[in-house]
């Protein structure tokens, strides 16, 4: 089971810049000048102590503000002791890599699609750890301090503020570089559109997450149902291990033939309850677009945080809400870009002289 603990990794770190794109993007506009020369300060959380504060290390590498976040090769946002900023740019890279656009060798559908799932993410950051402050070789012990940072709350509130805006601006700069193969051969670069779809898909998808891994996390009947399907999960498994303990021992045929019947009786029971867990969450989130298989991933991660320990839930659900906001701040870049592409002169002319009135 240890396959299941490396997923949450991608999700939680996705989720947790979430709430700052918003924040930015409410503020008052800055005047139209030069960006200042500012030093922000940036913050060392520390994972391996359990600090429960974070503890702040003047950084002078950074010029100008927080705010201009198009500056993302000019200017970086602080940075966490244990999530660097290479975490944030090779997930924006992977993630851009699972778009495929519409009318392509590999997408000969008039839509694009976005092939991202929980499990392949896991896969790569659960195993090499790109980008992540801990030593890969142990990998247990790389998780575990991964998992007792992140879901803190000094953490999670750190991370939607700093690194929302860097993640979107690296989104769009791998969009930028990234080519496909149309279904007449010819390479190309992604459109404009395709830009736009692209951050529209991956907002359905993280809030698509966002809602089921909250059900989880906050829904107690769900979590009951859950509980049960782990139990059911493990009768399955034992009632295997029966069997063939009777066949290496040299049991009675009469004992094989009553370990086989458990055998079959347990994955009934399991097959019901992973029914009524899918039930449960389609009622409580509606998941459109994730499988029954990413589902249950997500549902036996949190079960195992939960049982780690149960205030991890609360933290899981704060990240799970974060994810939505993400989904929303990449829909409103995907509307700012398409209101650019629109009238790309817009904010030139209302500067030009000729256009200003007395």
């Amino acid at each position: 089971m240890t396959n299941i603990k490396r997923f949450a990794l991608p999700l939680l770190l996705l989720a947790a810049v979430g709430g700052y794109w918003l924040w930015t993007h409410f503020q008052t506009p800055p005047e139209p000048e030069e960006a200042k020369q500012v030093a922000p300060q940036r913050w060392q959380v520390a994972g391996a102590e359990n600090t429960s504060e974070p503890v702040f290390v003047e950084d002078n590498a950074a010029n100008a503000s927080l705010e201009d976040s198009n500056a993302t090769n000019a200017t970086l946002p602080p940075s966490d002791s244990i999530i660097g900023h290479d975490f944030v740019r090779d997930i924006a890279q992977v993630v851009a890599s699972r778009y495929i656009p519409g009318q392509t060798e590999r997408n000969p559908a008039p839509a694009g699609r976005l092939d991202l799932h929980l499990k392949s993410l896991n896969i790569r950051y659960g195993v090499d750890f790109p980008g992540l402050n801990v030593d890969p070789a142990d990998t247990l012990g790389a998780r575990k301090i991964i998992f007792e940072h992140v879901l803190t709350p000094p953490v999670l509130e750190f991370l939607h503020t700093a690194y929302l805006p860097f993640f979107v601006d690296n989104l769009e700069n791998a969009l930028s570089e990234q080519t496909v193969r149309l279904a007449s051969g010819q390479q190309t670069s992604l459109t404009t559109e395709q830009h736009q779809e692209m951050m529209r898909l991956l907002a359905a998808k993280l809030r698509t997450v966002g809602h089921a891994a909250s059900a989880l996390a906050s829904s107690q009947s769900v979590r009951e149902l859950v509980t049960t399907y782990i139990e059911d999960i493990e009768k399955v498994n034992q009632a295997h291990l029966d069997f063939w303990s009777i066949q290496e021992e040299g049991g009675s045929p009469a004992a094989a033939n009553q370990a086989s019947a458990r055998i079959k009786a347990s994955i009934q029971g399991r097959e019901l309850s992973r029914q009524r867990v899918l039930q449960a969450i389609m009622t409580t989130a509606n998941p459109q677009g994730m499988d029954a298989s990413e589902l249950l991933y997500l549902a036996q991660w949190i079960y195992r945080r939960g049982n780690e320990n149960p205030a991890r839930l609360e933290q899981v659900n704060t990240a799970a809400m974060l994810l939505i906001k993400t989904a929303s701040a990449l829909e409103e870049r995907a509307a700012q870009n398409a209101t650019q592409t629109a009238d790309p002169d817009q904010e030139t002319n209302s500067q030009e002289p000729g256009n200003q009135t007395e």
